[in-house]
């Protein structure tokens, strides 16, 4: 039978056929290969796993990007706070932000930061490198975006945000961002673009755990429990990734290149 078809429709035929199925596939691929990927959480259970056995997913179409936590174990009654490396510039660590200890647990959960007790600060350090511009502050109850920026009070730059269900065991957490407010942290839908992150899970009084998103190192200040706690430190040795749709142009060079090797391939044979 496969011959009969190859004699009857001709070699030029069945090769078209393959050219078509084969660009076809790979234009699928491109795009599917890209839509969505899954990062898990470090394993560490110092709050009961809500990170440490949870995991972070990130999906993008032309015009979108997605964000959702889904949790591991426990319950979610803190943040995870995802730090963002989209655009040049930025923050090394946590030092610098003190808007926390002020009312708002978002704030407090990106600065590390309690005016009212003692004050404290635990410091976050992300890898070296990769700066961090914006943060992406996950709580149960709310989802906050703001740009990084030093100071006290009303210092972090608020820029967006979605209501969520305010269940403590969720099972998800999620914001979908428009193209228009990609833009604001520094991405742009559809373009290839490929952004660095880490995320760490932190209470809204600023006492942070040892469970994140991304390979790290977590100090205790007094050596008792696994947690940084108020005092304690944190340090990322190396970011996550996540690169964003490609432009149909670019797809068109993977087919184009596809093609250019499928007709090399003829020509060998001929």
């Amino acid at each position: 039978m496969r011959k009969f078809a190859v004699a009857r429709f001709g070699m030029k035929g069945f090769y078209s056929l393959t050219i078509v199925g084969i660009t076809a596939a790979a234009i699928a691929l491109a795009v599917s290969a890209q839509a969505q990927t899954v990062y898990d959480g470090n394993g560490a259970t110092g709050f009961g796993g809500p990170v440490g056995l949870g995991n972070l997913t990130i999906s993008d179409t032309p015009t979108s990007m997605t964000v959702t936590f889904n949790l591991g174990s426990g319950t979610m009654d803190n943040d995870l706070v995802v730090y963002l490396d989209t655009t040049s510039g930025g923050f090394s660590d946590t030092s610098q932000f003190m808007d926390g200890g002020y009312g708002d647990g978002g704030r407090t959960a990106i600065s590390g930061y309690n005016n009212g007790n003692g004050p404290s600060q635990t410091i976050a350090t992300f890898p070296g490198g990769y700066p961090m511009q914006y943060a992406i502050s996950i709580e149960n109850d709310f989802i906050g975006v703001f740009g990084l920026a030093a100071g006290g009070q009303n210092s972090l730059n608020y820029l967006f945000g979605a209501s969520q269900s305010g269940i403590d065991t969720g099972p998800s957490y999620s914001i979908t961002m428009t193209a228009a407010q990609m833009s604001q942290i520094g991405l742009t839908a559809d373009s290839g673009q490929t952004f660095y992150f880490v995320g760490s899970l932190i209470s809204e009084s600023a006492y942070r755990a040892n469970e994140t998103i991304g390979a790290s190192s977590t100090v205790p200040s007094d050596g008792s429990t696994p947690n940084a706690g108020f005092n304690g430190t944190q340090t990322f040795s190396s970011p996550l990734s996540y690169t964003l749709v490609p432009e149909p142009s670019s797809i068109a060079l993977v087919v184009v290149g596809l093609l250019g090797a499928i007709g090399m391939i003829r020509r060998r044979k001929a």
